[in-house]
């Protein structure tokens, strides 16, 4: 009996030790075999180009010879298109990049800087297959980039003679370059053109879903390393641009407010990014009502476990997977559920709640969403993850309408970021004292040392 008690432990001592190693090779980076897979497909895409290139200085790309890479090509460009809906080739200072992971050039490094020398000579710096193209259409493509660029606007001349040659689902992107190390950022990238990608990106995740396709994470995981390097103290990251679509803004805004209470845990930057992306994720169960899955419209009680079902399309489990798996499946229980609920349900559900009380169903004001929220701590909500919410939106958060002593109407502009900024936030003029619009060019009003601040439900 002791020997068997004996193998039992040293069976279970080597699982631990199994699983130990396993979620080290999990913690080494997200995702690992989906972006090592993508960057075989990549590497693959991307030298047959190049090859198909370079086989037009003997042929014309109507000749046999063209017949099996053309296949290949195809082939490739169905396989990623599958894996990631839309494939985006960019090409950087002679660097190849698909889908943001970089192709290694190994021996054939001559090739990857063929590929970029050939999109340059038309101005380009990339392109975007929407869908897969057909062996007709690559030969266009092939054909139309191996010819003589024009010697004004090559690229837009490229673009007119690919629609002319029937070439269609596929863009041209501009030339890029690094930025270097001594570059201002804030002149590379403005705020407004951040939450634009970022809603597309978060956009673009939910229609790849919602036509059946497996799930990506790493363009959000993207998104959400680029939102913690910014900060949150911007004003543009807090406003809501027209015409933004509703249920990615709405992933978006809970990614930042769950961000805000991850940094004040504060948790590792690792699974910071685990956060955002899950947070990214929370509502995707409603793509499994679109075209290409079941066709059945997914309700509010169903979507919670059908967003798991589709996290689960994606092969293979590590940590990052897992949280996502739990957080969606998690984001909308009460904390004293009996069934429990993991770290990033509850912040999921502090972080949606708000959003959902203070911008979408348009009733309340913030403050009004928090007081509200408040009433159900320790109930609905855990209550130390609330206060850490409070405490990083402060006590006007971005959104809230002030009148001030003077009769001026300032909205807040960002959250209040640090204890001594907790009532008294910067804030946008909206009105002057007089009634009259604010000019749009008037910098932001420090609310330092002005009270009393009376809270309005809507412009006067």
């Amino acid at each position: 009996m002791d020997d068997r008690a004996a193998g039992l432990t040293d069976e279970l001592s080597r699982a631990q030790e199994t699983l130990a190693r396993a979620l080290g090779r999990a913690r080494i980076g997200e995702d690992r075999a989906l972006a090592n897979h993508v960057r075989e497909l990549g590497e693959r895409l991307a030298h047959l180009l190049s090859g198909l290139l370079r086989m037009t200085r003997l042929h014309s790309p109507d000749n046999n010879a063209f017949n099996k890479p053309v296949a290949d090509l195809d082939a490739t460009l169905v396989q990623l298109h599958d894996l990631l809906g839309s494939i985006h080739l960019v090409a950087v200072e002679e660097q190849v990049y698909v889908n943001e992971i970089r192709i290694r050039s190994g021996d054939k490094v001559s090739s990857i800087h063929e590929l970029s020398a050939e999109l340059l000579r038309h101005n380009a710096g990339g392109i975007t297959f929407h869908l897969p193209q057909s062996g007709t259409a690559i030969r266009a493509l092939i054909a139309c980039l191996a010819a003589a660029p024009a010697s004004t606007e090559p690229r837009n001349s490229l673009v007119k003679a690919l629609h002319a040659a029937g070439v269609r689902g596929l863009e041209l992107q501009g030339r890029f370059r690094f930025r270097m190390a001594n570059e201002d950022a804030r002149e590379m990238s403005d705020p407004r053109d951040f939450v634009s990608r970022a809603l597309s990106v978060t956009d673009e995740a939910f229609q790849n879903l919602a036509a059946g396709r497996v799930p990506n994470p790493l363009p959000l995981r993207r998104v959400v390393t680029e939102m913690l390097e910014r900060g949150f103290a911007t004003e543009e990251l807090w406003l809501e641009p027209e015409q933004a679509p509703p249920y990615a803004f709405h992933q978006l805004r809970v990614a930042q407010l769950a961000l805000l209470v991850g940094r004040a845990i504060p948790l590792p930057q690792s699974v910071l990014q685990d956060l955002g992306t899950a947070a990214l994720y929370h509502d995707c169960g409603y793509a499994a009502g679109g075209p290409g899955s079941t066709g059945v419209a997914v309700g509010f009680d169903r979507h919670t476990a059908a967003g798991a079902r589709l996290m689960l399309r994606q092969k293979g489990f590590h940590e990052a997977k897992t949280r996502r798996l739990l957080a969606i499946l998690q984001h909308h229980r009460d904390a004293n559920d009996p069934l429990g609920s993991g770290l990033f349900g509850r912040v999921l559900r502090v972080a949606e709640d708000y959003d959902t009380l203070a911008r979408r169903s348009g009733r309340l004001s913030p403050t009004m969403a928090l007081a509200v929220m408040l009433k159900w701590a320790r109930t609905r909500y855990d209550a130390a993850i609330l206060q850490l919410l409070v405490n990083a939106l402060g006590a006007y958060p971005p959104g809230t309408l002030l009148r001030l002593p003077d009769g001026r109407v300032v909205r807040a502009a960002m959250p209040a970021g640090s204890p001594e900024r907790f009532a008294q936030p910067l804030a946008r003029c909206l009105r002057l004292a007089d009634g009259s619009p604010a000019p749009p060019e008037l910098p932001l009003v420090d609310l330092h040392g002005v009270s009393p601040l009376h809270v309005v439900r809507s412009l006067p």
